[in-house]
């Protein structure tokens, strides 16, 4: 049985070059921004906590009232191809104004930190919520979404390794010697190419699935059928542990190079570009991992390994460099290739919905599903730079105590690893096994036919 449209490497590419476009911001702020913040703006750890904690759970309210409107949103080009069109060129400049010093005090510039974070934050937001919508509704063909979604997590990965192998050299070139002015020209750069690339992804897709939606119901009648989905309450707890695990060590890994490495304080984009590249390889072997094993029995052994990887880190000499290398390689490859296989079972909560309630919430579950995710993102943030802090971090690029390199090594490998080994005992318990997700593709496409007929 045709399940649904298959899709062309050209439009899984288009569609690609979206998420490279976004990560050209979010992986600036999950790599750089702690770092760019304490070492270049001039705050400390405690006050950059305080802003991550408040910008990111103040813009993950923001997700589901996102999601309900782009879920009612009818265009002519579509429900959510129009946002990513009208909306990426506020989104680029103010990725620009974040990585911008102001002439002003120090509280002026706390107080524009916060203003200018929360507004990327917010376009972000109106960005990807739609974004993630539009690839749900490509197609209806399981293998086909993980194809789609391996594509985009590569791109994605791309984007973050363009950003960790650019930026800081970019900046150093554009700027000399006012890092300040160099950031903010660089960001420019990025900026500028990101725009190009949504254009390109609003020209090349395609929203092919029309929703079972019974009538028009209520926006809190909406959020409780999220809420209700038990397989959603699974997925969105293991992605807020993940990502939380993911952002300590994506935060700390700057500090873990430049304080605790020896003599790798010079090769920072070399180790993160490792990362990324090892991340690449792992979203393009997503699809085959998942065809082997199924989504959720990858998921949960993809999480145990790159707990155990994390942790073995921790053993791993100062002064034994290309251990370190090889192991943020494997570590990237592993971490990664949960991305798209997240990605798809994202998909299948939804379409478990759809056929239970008869009701598809695409952008509102997806906006949900961005909140768990940026909850993650900030405590994740919070935590690593609050503990930071209480190992006695001392911000502006000076000489860090013993004790506090030993504390960087711990947040680094030991406490992410934890929450790898978290992630897999939750996962453990989502009942959506690869013969349920298929006959729940295949009962839709009786019901979306027969609804369609009757409309």
């Amino acid at each position: 049985m045709t399940i649904g449209q298959k899709l062309s490497k050209s439009e899984k590419i288009g569609f690609s070059l979206g998420d490279m476009a976004g990560n050209f911001v979010y992986q600036s702020v999950v790599l750089l921004l702690a770092f760019y913040y304490t070492d270049i703006y001039g705050l400390d750890a405690i006050t950059v906590t305080s802003i991550f904690l408040f910008v990111r759970i103040l813009d993950a309210v923001t997700d589901p009232l996102m999601g309900i409107v782009a879920d009612r949103t009818q265009t002519r080009w579509g429900k959510y191809r129009p946002y990513l069109l009208i909306l990426c060129i506020p989104y680029a400049l103010v990725s620009i104004l974040v990585f911008t010093v102001p002439d002003l005090d120090q509280d002026g510039k706390i107080l524009y930190a916060y203003i200018t974070y929360s507004l990327l934050m917010v376009f972000f937001t109106a960005t990807n919520i739609p974004y993630t919508a539009l690839g749900n509704v490509m197609t209806s063909d399981p293998s086909e979404r993980t194809s789609l979604y391996s594509y985009r997590f590569a791109a994605a990965t791309f984007g973050g390794l363009i950003v960790t192998v650019l930026l800081v050299p970019l900046a150093d070139y554009l700027g000399g010697e006012d890092k300040a002015k160099g950031y903010q020209l660089a960001m420019a750069v990025l900026a500028f190419v990101s725009v190009i690339l949504f254009f390109i992804t609003v020209a090349t897709t395609k929203e092919r699935i029309v929703p079972v939606n019974n009538g028009k119901i209520g926006y809190w009648s909406d959020f409780l059928q999220v809420l209700k989905n038990d397989q959603w309450r699974i997925f969105a707890l293991a992605l807020f542990v993940m990502v939380a695990s993911q952002t300590i060590k994506a935060t700390v890994a700057i500090y873990y190079l430049t304080y605790y490495v020896e003599d790798a304080a010079t090769m920072v984009s070399l180790f993160l570009g490792i990362w990324m590249v090892g991340g690449i390889l792992g979203s393009a072997l997503a699809s085959r991992v998942v065809a082997m094993f199924g989504g959720k029995v990858a998921w949960v052994w993809l999480a145990i390994i790159s707990g155990v990887l994390s942790a073995v880190t921790y053993f791993i000499a100062a002064d034994y460099v290309i251990a370190i290398i090889a192991m943020q390689f494997f570590v990237g490859f592993f971490n990664q290739m949960m991305a798209p296989i997240l990605a798809s079972k994202a998909v299948e909560v939804i379409d478990y919905g759809e056929l239970v309630n008869h009701r598809r919430l695409d952008a509102l579950t997806g906006g949900l599903n961005l909140s768990a995710l940026k909850i993650g993102l900030a405590i994740g943030g919070a935590m690593a730079t609050a503990m930071l802090g209480w190992y006695g971090y001392v911000s502006g690029g000076v000489e860090q105590s013993s004790e506090t390199t030993s504390g960087i090594l711990i947040i680094f490998t030991l406490v992410p690893a934890v929450g790898f080994f978290l992630t897999a005992a939750i996962l453990s318990r989502f009942s959506l096994t690869p013969e349920v997700i298929e006959n729940n593709a295949e009962q839709l496409v009786q019901i979306r036919k027969q609804s369609n007929a009757a409309g």
